[in-house]
């Protein structure tokens, strides 16, 4: 996903790869780049915020430090998960929040949280967090650099746990969060589910696994 002025865009037809994203040498949290793209004719609430878009097209013309980043987002962040996605329907047998499909103004915000904790949990990393209003719990965290991480650590959980800890824990946090494509799962109903795709911690002391 990306800012294009003040909206958020993802880029989803065609699907982003990894080897076309090694082939540009990665993207991250502050890359400016210039790309051709579009909104297509038809989106499916919540998933506003999909483009098409030219892969060919993409450059990388600038990068932006952390702390000013951080505060370009901070300026469009909301109080509360609420406030971005309104009330979830359930919550799956985890914990986890899980959002009304072909509904909602949006699919991606960014979020200001008094406390964040991340932690590795069967093949994936989870996030608790609270906002102005309550706690969350159990967010996937779908972020490659993470994923990457995680594969690196192997069967050193202790190593991962400590890692985690370094990045993400911490009082407040400037967070982006999502929702998934709708997923039927159990006896629930198809959903949209919560996850984190980055966390900022304020102030940002991100060591980014080097």
């Amino acid at each position: 996903a990306a800012l294009h002025r003040r909206a958020r865009i993802r880029l989803h037809e065609p699907q982003p790869e990894e080897v076309w994203l090694r082939s540009v040498g990665g993207l991250g949290p502050g890359d400016v780049v210039s790309l051709s793209w579009k909104t297509p004719r038809h989106v499916r609430r919540p998933h506003i915020e999909d483009a098409d878009w030219n892969p060919a097209s993409l450059e990388k013309v600038d990068r932006l430090p952390e702390d000013e980043l951080v505060r370009q987002l901070t300026a469009l962040a909301f109080s509360s998960l609420q406030d971005a996605f309104g009330k979830p329907c359930f919550y799956s047998d985890n914990g986890n929040a899980a959002f009304p499909p072909d509904k909602g103004s949006r699919s991606l915000a960014f979020l200001m949280a008094n406390s964040v904790r991340a932690y590795s949990y069967g093949d994936g990393v989870r996030v608790d967090f609270r906002d102005s209003n309550r706690e969350w719990t159990m967010a996937p965290m779908e972020d490659l650099r993470v994923r990457i991480h995680q594969a690196q650590c192997g069967s050193c959980s202790a190593g991962l746990s400590e890692s985690l800890a370094s990045e993400f824990e911490g009082r407040e946090a400037l967070l982006g969060v999502g929702l998934g494509r709708p997923f039927q799962y159990g006896d629930n109903p198809a959903a949209c589910y919560l996850q984190v795709n980055h966390i900022f911690l304020l102030p940002s002391k991100r060591q980014h696994f080097v």
